[in-house]
């Protein structure tokens, strides 16, 4: 009895008959033998119409095609073969009369086009066959076939030497022996020394094979000696590929054959791979090592083997790069492709990210971690049960190497800080081509800052991660050494831009907040590491795999300036809108060292852009030759021994100009800087003041330092610690800026 789908094949079939003029006939229907089994129907198609060429099938005027069409259709493809085994040695036929029409059925075939799409696949099979047009120039060439009879596998890994003729013979290394997969590595010419441990034995031909594979052992010999392969070769290597083998192991053959490649093109190796059982590897192998000149039993051994022997091919899948397209080639990930990379903190952010290194190739890696894995961070980190107890970044190392064999990882059991004290280790750290800082520590970021204001500002970029408080927001920085300050400085741009930014306040909200409630540390559950956040796993490899990316994409672009991402996954529903993701990027401070306490002066682009304005306008209102001058807002780490200015105001109403000097006054400072501060909590106040030397140098004048001992020794209205004095001489096309920080302990007796 038919499916439905099959009548509706059937019906359909019918209707192209009726509609096709004599081209297509249906010759024979046969019903299902068993239940939910095959129709077949069998079809004739006027071949005649097909342009032919030479190396085309030879197609006769009218040829008989046997259609298999499965109950389950069309969710299950149908198939078509030819009657006969004429056109067995073409490419794309397969057991002699099956038709390749799919290379990836599961995207080509379409069901909703039914026995329709399927007939138009079919005619245009015909045309391109006839035409010698299987293989068009500029797409894949079809492999032969070799049947896998076995569920065993091999994965070669390195690109196969190019045979001269008329052969290549020789070894591959077994890199990894599984039960159900070995892979393969350096492949050794017969006559070079030969390493130790398994080998599998391999002849690679310059020339084409059948394009089905021979599947007794004789008759692959009769392939390889037509094609001027020595028998004794053939003997020799496979005995030698079995010697290598240790017991209860099959020994290895592959054969390679010039087709593969893209049309039109050079012809590269295809590989197939058959195994000798165990057993008859042992036999072989106990020949080999009881023979004598007089009883030459391997010689006997092989022969009687091999005259009996079917073939065990076994499936081969390719990882060699000039075979594979790496799936994620137009990915962004395909920057970390054999970079060096160092992870800072093996925790929830970096052992995510470490694994999709390793996928995505990356050549070297680093880790650095002091903690343990303990049994209450599984839930959102990326170990195992058993990897509890085990250090964190040795554990990520197991992980790492478990998605990419081979790879070169150096796991680091300690205090990230510690390794800045360390010359040799910090030299190593900073070999590495990109460094991401997954600890959101504020000891290292400080740490980070402070070493490289002491020392050359020479690093690798460095990719800073962060996470919000429930894993649903992440925010990212970028810095260069070309850039002034490390990620503490970018964090603090950052927070500033989202200050001001009309859609970043729920950033702002999360990772600078105010609410008391969110700076109270919860209970982890027992095992668990510091109670940092609360989030699960996918939680974090959401964001995680974001960012990765996100950084790859600036790197990749070599991305000048620093620069931030966030993004927002919060709110539980679609993660769409323009603030669920933001990017930010400055323009390098001027940096202004100061003289008197050596701090550093971090000047943002828009504070000196907005100095140079008022200085200009002021030079209308008032002539190039009046002082002017205003405030400076922006934040001392006296630890860094850095100041930031920010914003700049002009000079308040009550200021008096004149050019001998500048009076600034104070009327509005103090609503200036409390807006100021509680726009940006604290990171943006009062700093002190700036003014002009008109075509002058910028040198505190006589009465500039008179000003500030009154100011710091004995004015009671003043409480600050110091003050800035920022002068700019010079003229506004070429301004010339000093800065200078005067101390109330300078002054105070």
């Amino acid at each position: 009895m038919k499916s439905e789908g099959q009548v509706w094949a059937i019906d359909h079939l019918y209707e192209i008959v009726q509609a096709s003029a004599g081209s297509f006939e249906i010759v024979e229907l046969d019903e299902a033998r068993e239940k939910d089994g095959p129709v077949s129907v069998t079809v004739s198609i006027n071949c005649s119409r097909f342009p032919r060429v030479d190396g085309g099938m030879p197609f006769r005027a009218r040829e008989r095609l046997r259609l298999h069409i499965p109950s389950t259709f069309p969710l299950s493809r149908p198939s078509a073969h030819f009657t006969h085994k004429r056109y067995a040695a073409f490419p794309h036929v397969q057991w002699g009369d099956s038709i390749c029409l799919y290379q990836a059925p599961e995207v080509e075939w379409v069901p909703g086009q039914g026995i329709f799409g399927f007939m138009e696949r079919v005619d245009e099979w015909l045309r391109a066959a006839a035409a010698n047009e299987l293989d068009p120039v500029g797409l894949p060439l079809h492999p032969p076939v070799a049947y896998a009879g076995s569920r065993f596998s091999v994965i070669p890994c390195m690109d196969a030497p190019k045979p001269e003729p008329p052969y290549w013979g020789g070894f591959v290394e077994v890199t990894r022996d599984g039960e159900v997969a070995a892979e393969l590595g350096r492949w050794i010419s017969y006559g070079e020394e030969m390493p130790k441990g398994r080998l599998a034995s391999a002849i690679l031909l310059p020339t084409t094979m059948p394009h089905e594979y021979p599947t007794t052992m004789i008759d692959l010999i009769k392939a390889l000696v037509a094609r001027e392969v020595p028998l004794h070769l053939i003997h020799v290597i496979i005995n030698l590929g079995a010697l290598s083998t240790e017991d209860g192991k099959p020994a290895i053959f592959m054969l390679g054959a010039a087709m593969r490649g893209i049309a039109g093109g050079p012809a590269l190796q295809h590989l197939a791979c058959w195994l000798i059982d165990a057993e008859q590897c042992k036999k072989l192998r106990d020949a080999v090592l009881t023979t004598t000149p007089n009883n030459p039993k391997d010689i006997a051994a092989f022969y009687d083997w091999a005259a009996n022997a079917k073939v065990e091919w076994c499936r081969v899948l390719e990882d060699r790069p000039e075979i594979v397209e790496r799936r994620d080639s137009q990915s962004s990930a395909r920057f970390w492709k054999d970079k060096h990379v160092a992870i800072l903190g093996c925790g929830a952010i970096g052992s995510t990210v470490a694994p999709m290194l390793a996928r995505a190739g990356i050549g070297r890696l680093q880790l650095y971690d002091n903690g343990f894995v303990t049994p209450g961070v599984i839930v959102r980190q990326g170990f195992r049960r058993d990897h509890v107890g085990y250090t964190k970044s040795s554990a990520v190392r197991v992980g790492v190497l478990g998605a990419r064999p081979g790879m070169e990882v150096a796991a680091h059991h300690e205090d990230v800080v510690s390794i800045l004290g360390d010359p040799e280790a910090l030299a190593c750290l900073m070999n590495a081509d990109a460094i991401i800082d997954a600890t959101a520590s504020s000891s290292v970021a400080t740490a980070l800052e402070l070493h490289f204001r002491k020392t050359a500002k020479k690093h690798p970029p460095i990719v800073s991660m962060a996470i919000g408080h429930n894993a649903d927001f992440g925010l990212m920085t970028l810095v260069r050494d070309t850039h002034t300050g490390m990620s503490l400085d970018a964090d603090r741009r950052t927070k500033l831009d989202l200050a001001k930014s009309g859609c970043g306040n729920a950033y702002f909200e999360e990772f600078w907040p105010t609410d008391a409630a969110r700076r109270k540390p919860f209970q982890p559950e027992p095992g668990c590491s510091s109670p940092t956040f609360r989030g699960s796993y996918a939680d974090v490899l959401s964001l995680a795999a974001r960012m990765t990316n996100m950084a790859a994409s600036w790197l990749a672009s070599g991305a000048s300036g620093p620069r931030a991402f966030t993004i927002n996954l919060s709110g539980g529903g679609l993660a769409t809108g323009p603030t669920r993701e933001l990017e930010f990027a400055w323009r390098p401070h001027r940096v202004v060292k100061d003289g008197l306490q050596g701090y550093e002066i971090r000047m943002s682009h828009e504070a000196t852009a907005a100095m140079l304005a008022w200085i200009r306008r002021s030079e209308r209102v008032r002539g190039t030759c009046v002082e002017t001058g205003g405030v400076l807002f922006g934040e001392v780490d006296e630890l860094l021994k850095v100041i930031w200015i920010d914003e700049v105001s002009g000079p308040p109403s009550d200021s008096v100009s004149s050019p001998e000097s500048f009076l600034c006054g104070t009327s509005g400072i103090q609503e200036m800087n409390d807006e100021k501060t509680k726009r940006t909590r604290g990171s943006v106040s009062f700093l002190g003041m700036w003014h002009t030397h008109p075509l002058g140098m910028p040198v505190p004048s006589n009465t500039d330092l008179g000003a500030m001992e009154q100011l710091l020794g004995t004015d009671p209205t003043f409480l600050g610690r110091r003050f800035l004095m920022i002068i700019v001489g010079g003229t506004t096309k070429s301004p010339i800026v000093s800065a200078s920080v005067f101390q109330r302990s300078d002054y105070v007796r």
